[in-house]
């Protein structure tokens, strides 16, 4: 990941450092996304302008009005169910979790939802919990540990606890959002990484 950072910003420096006659070749930093959308904009889309594609999640018209009315990025909402329960309403997890965010059936009831398997009221409370986690820690990646290790724990220990599936959990939902940032359609956890 450093290799392809350091690529990415001698690219974006020499292009700085020189005028550019043409649009830049992305995908020799790394940039495939990009360029794939900036070869092919949408038809309403102004001349010369590049724009990456539409967003082509499951669910996508209730993440977006989940992710609104909790006012968080629908992006990162579609993050935390990529990584949750990979778009399945229906998952539950062996300690008792369940639907596309999977809310514990304690943290469901706090919340206000009545059926964690109706895609909609699920979504709608794995929202309102994630911003609730971010508004208390200020910080997205306590925020994540909080989602999946408990706010009491994180908030005792004021840090991201050392359980590996919760440093893997949070590194997971950030990969999923910068993949989602930067255009790509993802499905499950393994969709958000990309070699070199």
């Amino acid at each position: 990941m450093v290799s392809g950072t350091w690529a990415g910003t001698a690219v974006v420096a020499t292009l700085l450092a020189s005028p550019v006659q043409a649009a830049p070749d992305w995908r020799a930093a790394g940039f495939r996304s990009f360029a794939v959308a900036a070869s092919h904009p949408p038809p309403d889309a102004p001349s010369g302008v590049a724009q990456l594609p539409q967003s082509d999640q499951p669910f996508e018209a209730a993440v977006r009005e989940a992710a609104s009315r909790h006012r968080i990025d629908p992006k990162l909402l579609h993050a935390l169910v990529t990584v949750e329960s990979a778009y399945r309403p229906q998952a539950v997890s062996p300690a008792g979790a369940g639907g596309l965010t999977q809310l514990m059936p304690a943290t469901a009831r706090d919340l206000g939802v009545a059926d964690r398997f109706d895609a909609a009221a699920n979504l709608a409370g794995g929202a309102d919990y994630l911003s609730r986690q971010i508004l208390r820690f200020g910080d997205l990646r306590l925020a994540l540990a909080a989602y999946n290790a408990g706010p009491d724990r994180v908030a005792r220990l004021g840090r991201i606890p050392s359980f590996p599936e919760t440093q893997a959990y949070v590194s997971a939902v950030i990969d999923c959002y910068l993949a989602l940032a930067a255009g790509r359609a993802i499905r499950q956890r393994g969709d958000c990484r990309r070699g070199p």
